[in-house]
Formats: structure tokens, C-alpha cells, sequence
């Protein structure tokens, strides 16, 4: 089996070093080690997050009997964290909504990045809602956080091996 992992993200420089492409970000940090995995390829859709979708369904139609993990930013989980997960809904991220509208199931695997704010001494998280939401994952990512993504980084790389070499169920009972 061939899994293509799918970091989400908006294309373009405007756009690299900010909240909603910190699955780009995490990968391009452990890109190298991806690079040597057997099994495991890398696909980056080159299209605005919420037109992710149409690019993944053209990616599947030459790339048949692949499965896919899909790795994206979630406003709901804390920074430095991270979640697999498998056959959820959308939960309300618009990349995610239109892979699973175009490829017309929600049966595969995802890596949610964590991209919430912490109250001031670290114990709550504060997802943002509402309004808020856009100007918050457009927003850039501030020193302290990208370090938080850095700090991952290497569990996000075993997570990826442990997927690909034990399927995702031991992965979840190993990382989440």
C-alpha cells in the first residue's frame, strides 16, 4: 500500500507562515525523512485550502489505490499538539469539507495539526470562534508558536511511520 500524505494550506508566499498552513510548515521541517520512508509519498495540492479538494481528486484519478492522510491545522487543539484521526466529519474546516465532498467519502486518515492559543498560563486552550476564526488562521504565526510546531515535528514523522508500517489504528493508540 502507498500512502500520499496531503498537507492543506493556501498557496503562496502571502500565505506560507501563517496559522492555517502549519501542516506545510510541520512537513517542510521533517520533509527530508519523508523523502526516505518506503511506502510514503508527498503530495501538495497547489490550490487555496478550500479548493483542496478538486486537486486531490485529480492527484487520485492518476494515482489510483492510494490511500491518502491528510494533514491540516485545527483551531480546536492546542499549539505543540496534535491528533490522528480517521472516517470524521469535516468538523467545520473548509479544506477538509471540499476533499471530502470531491473524493465523496470521509474514509481516510488525518494528522490535525493543533493551532489554538493557550490562556495566559498555559492551561486552557482558547479556540477562536465565529468571526475571529478567519482573521486568526490568516493570522501569522507568532516566534513561540512556531516552535510549538517545531517541538512536533518529530512525533508528527513517527506518527507517519507508525501509520504506514501498523495502519492507523496502532498509530492512534500510540500518539493520541
Amino acid at each position: 500500500m502507498i500512502y500520499t500524505l496531503v498537507p492543506l494550506g493556501n498557496k503562496g508566499e502571502k500565505y506560507a507562515h501563517t496559522r492555517h498552513n502549519a501542516a506545510r510548515i510541520v512537513l517542510d521541517l521533517i520533509k527530508d525523512d519523508i523523502e526516505k520512508i518506503s511506502g510514503v509519498e508527498l503530495f501538495v495540492p497547489d490550490t487555496f485550502m478550500n479548493e483542496s479538494g478538486s486537486a486531490v481528486a485529480e492527484y487520485l484519478r492518476y494515482h489510483e489505490g492510494r490511500e491518502i492522510i491528510v494533514i491540516y491545522d485545527d483551531k480546536d487543539l492546542a499549539f505543540g499538539t496534535f491528533k490522528i484521526s480517521h472516517d470524521r466529519g469535516d468538523g467545520g474546516h473548509n479544506g477538509l469539507k471540499s476533499i471530502i465532498e470531491s473524493m465523496g467519502t470521509k474514509e481516510f486518515t488525518r494528522i490535525r495539526i493543533g493551532i489554538a492559543p493557550h490562556d495566559v498560563d498555559g492551561t486552557i486552550v482558547l479556540p477562536p470562534h465565529g468571526e475571529e476564526v478567519q482573521d486568526y488562521v490568516l493570522g501569522s504565526i507568532r516566534d513561540d508558536e512556531e516552535q510549538s510546531l517545531r517541538s512536533i515535528a518529530p512525533d508528527v514523522l513517527g506518527a507517519i511511520k507508525s501509520i504506514n508500517e501498523e495502519g492507523y489504528h496502532k498509530a492512534m493508540e500510540r500518539y493520541n
